[in-house]
């Protein structure tokens, strides 16, 4: 089979389903229309899928002529509640929704994978499962994925692709362990006793307790907790009080921690909680910590890893990434690959001139040339994992 010359007659159409998709962002669990288009395209090439309820994933089914192992293919397809500042002739035709992320990308890259694999299907021995998974950006969808790979009884193994603008097109970055770091968020309020600013001594101030824990938990990373395991402990809000010369009886602080260590996250949070407790009695006031969500970190089966690593050798323009670090972002796959086998490849989208706006950001873009790259990895690996 030769898996170049198939690429080459669908890269424009991997392309062309990116820019839809990116045209039509729907944020998580309202991805009616982006299902609708995935399982269009499914029919069209025969493929057989099964959608998710009772949201809008989808599993699509591939058989190969003989039977043998089971693979998953993994996208995400959900986008974000943020307003494009691109430019782009097929920015979002939705204000306030885009995708910044780039699961516009990993559903055409999925989908162009769909295509060739069910092009030489008859010279696979064994099964691969395309997941469209809904609402990765909540932290939502995985569930789903989960019941229905159990209800089938398992996979062999699962494999995703997550495109990332800060490593330059044409690198693959496929790191051994957590690539993704684990990832929650909390919240923490805390109640004292107000009155006139004139008479601080009067009060159990929550505003000068939250300055301390806000302080107390930046220090975790450093002085706490395990320095080998590279961790953030972050403040984003700080609300308190309504005017100058009022103590208030309330205040909160919310923010989250990441950490790439089997176990990192319950262990700063029991930091977390006995900080909480010790200041809340320093100041007379109440701390009562809360967590938010929360996702694993994604760990890749180094063996697998290895075995990807092999495939470069037959692709052309793509290699192992420049960059030697993990990456300090969170994602639901985590728990996919907790429960089987797999990996996270992060493919490289960054383009080479123009600036680079990172994940999440209302310019955020990346090059066209790596979908088909993408797609092709993902192929070539299902088919020699198959073999």
């Amino acid at each position: 089979m030769n898996i170049k010359k198939l690429f080459d007659a669908h890269e424009n159409e991997i392309i062309e389903n990116r820019r839809w998709f990116h045209k039509h962002p729907e944020v998580s669990f309202e991805e009616k229309e982006t299902s609708e288009r995935i399982c269009k395209k499914l029919e069209a090439m025969g493929i057989p899928y099964e959608k998710l309820l009772p949201n809008y994933g989808i599993v699509a089914t591939i058989e190969g002529q003989r039977k043998g192992k089971t693979l998953v293919l993994r996208a995400d397809i959900d986008a974000l509640p943020v307003t494009e500042e691109t430019g782009l002739s097929f920015a979002s035709e939705h204000s306030g929704r885009m995708h910044a992320c780039g699961h516009d990308t990993h559903a055409a890259m999925l989908l162009g994978a769909a295509y060739v694999l069910n092009e030489v299907k008859e010279e696979l021995c064994g099964t691969v499962k395309c997941v469209f998974q809904v609402a990765e950006e909540i932290g939502g969808g995985y569930q789903e994925v989960l019941d229905y790979l159990e209800k089938i009884g398992g996979v062999d193994g699962i494999i995703g692709l997550h495109i990332w603008s800060a490593i330059p097109e044409g690198q693959i970055l496929l790191y051994p362990g957590a690539v993704f770091a684990g990832a929650l968020g909390y919240t923490a309020n805390i109640t004292g006793k107000g009155g006139h600013g004139a008479r601080p001594d009067l009060t159990c101030d929550p505003i000068k307790a939250a300055c301390e824990l806000a302080l107390q938990f930046a220090s975790i990373p450093s002085n706490f907790y395990d320095v080998l395991d590279h961790s953030v402990v972050n403040v984003g809000i700080i609300q308190a009080g309504t005017l100058g010369n009022i103590i208030p009886s309330e205040a909160m602080l919310r923010g989250g921690l990441r950490w790439y260590k089997d176990g990192g996250g319950e262990k700063i949070l029991k930091l977390m909680k006995r900080m909480a407790e010790g200041i809340g009695i320093a100041h007379n006031v109440i701390c009562e910590l809360s967590v938010d969500g929360g996702v694993p970190p994604v760990m890749n089966n180094i063996p697998m890893l290895e075995r990807a690593k092999t495939l470069l050798k037959d692709m052309e323009g793509l290699r192992i990434s420049d960059q030697a670090d993990p990456i300090c972002a969170g994602d639901n796959y985590g728990y996919l690959v907790q429960a089987y086998p797999g990996f996270y490849g992060i493919l490289g989208g960054g383009k080479s001139d123009e600036e680079v706006y990172p994940q999440h950001h209302p310019r955020f873009d990346v090059d066209e040339k790596a979908f088909r790259k993408g797609a092709e990895f993902m192929t070539r690996y299902a088919i020699d994992f198959l073999r």
